[in-house]
């Protein structure tokens, strides 16, 4: 009996600890999972579970425009926060969770099947919570910690109302901003003269000397030529809303622009500055014409 239990009690001890760790331990899909119904439940949801999948969504504003393909270029709004609440990217009228790419290309995977297979048509909104092992797993991505589920929200715009969207942005922006006295040209341009100048003329082809300050419409500044370190260009050169607006004044005159991204850098934008479908505010002052 003694021999018995000699070898018998560590093979239970053994049992005992294994069956112990197991209980201890959870995967993190189990982390996962458990996070994403208490995030739900927390925020009081109405979701749906989309296959089995984990990615859980709620359809805010269905799709009016043309059904969505992987292979179509889209214009989208995406604002995405960690469940913890320690990471938040979101949109202030024009900065980097923007977007204009091929549906295909979208990330993470759970954007492509939510646009393409719940919303299916742009002009639409579609919210997602998605566990980690559905976003950028365990590697994360540049802020994004590893492991982190995200809770994501994608504006799909339609094509066709881009330039619609725009106007609603820059009115937004100027209501915000308090800004007065501007005219909207029928390209979508507003502009307001404080200096009309008084010297040479300014044509496409001129050749103008000028200070001035590019911001987003979130305030960032992304261009500058400051007083005594003016800027030299050809007018014909720039952006189509600088084409159209600098001939209204002379030189040693001032005007200020806001630029709808059709008359500026377009869908694409122009990295790394400038992101996509971004309206431009201008400050320029023409301090000489060649």
């Amino acid at each position: 009996m003694k021999l018995f239990l000699k070898y018998i009690f560590p093979v239970f001890l053994s049992l005992t600890i294994l069956i112990s760790c197991q209980k201890e331990y959870e995967t993190i899909d189990v982390i996962d999972d458990r996070n994403v119904q208490e995030y739900i439940q927390q925020n009081k949801l109405n979701v749906s579970e989309y296959q089995s999948t984990g990615i859980y969504y709620q359809v805010v504003a269905p799709g009016t425009g043309p059904e969505v393909q992987y292979s179509d270029m889209v214009p989208a709004i995406i604002t995405t926060r960690s469940l913890d609440g320690k990471y938040l990217s979101i949109d202030t009228f024009s900065v980097s969770n923007r977007y204009y790419n091929y549906l295909g290309y979208f990330n993470p995977e759970a954007i492509r099947l939510g646009v393409k297979e719940v919303l299916k048509k742009s002009n639409g909104t579609i919210r997602m919570i998605v566990p980690s092992r559905q976003a950028y797993g365990r590697n994360g991505l540049g802020s994004i910690p590893g492991n982190t589920s995200l809770d994501i929200t994608v504006r799909v715009l339609d094509l066709a109302k881009i330039a619609e969207y725009e106007d609603f942005t820059i009115k937004k922006y100027m209501q915000s901003n308090s800004l007065t006295g501007f005219t909207k040209t029928s390209s979508g341009l507003y502009y307001k003269i404080s200096q009309p100048g008084t010297g040479s003329s300014i044509s496409t082809s001129s050749t103008i000397v000028a200070n001035y300050t590019g911001k987003l419409l979130n305030g960032v500044v992304f261009d500058k030529a400051a007083v005594g370190s003016e800027a030299t260009f050809t007018l014909n050169s720039l952006v189509t809303g600088w084409k159209e607006a600098l001939p209204l004044i002379k030189q040693g005159g001032a005007i200020r622009l806001i630029v709808p991204s059709s008359l500026a850098y377009g869908l694409n934008g122009s990295t790394p500055t400038i992101p996509s479908f971004s309206a431009l505010d201008f400050d320029i002052a023409v301090t000489e014409v060649k």
